[in-house]
């Protein structure tokens, strides 16, 4: 472990997470983390906004698509 990722927890509870962690992560300022304890081990998970969401899932378009493919398949094998 480096001293670039130790931090210290504050009297109400709060930790710095570091710059290097923010950038690899894509962490911003107001951005919701979810806390997991894991057998012993706490893990920061950075809950995602709707919209980050929308813009990595597929489109709409594609998604009909896929469902489109997933009937034809489906009544072929009927067939």
């Amino acid at each position: 472990m480096t001293t670039n990722n130790v931090v210290k927890i504050t009297n109400r509870g709060m930790i710095c997470i570091p710059a290097n962690f923010r950038k690899k992560y894509n962490l911003e300022d107001g951005q919701y983390m979810q806390v997991i304890d894991d057998e012993g081990s706490l893990r920061l998970i950075p809950i995602k906004s709707t919209k980050e969401l929308q813009e990595q899932g597929p489109s709409l378009e594609k998604v009909l698509a896929i469902i489109k493919e997933s009937r034809k398949e489906d009544l072929e094998l009927e067939e």
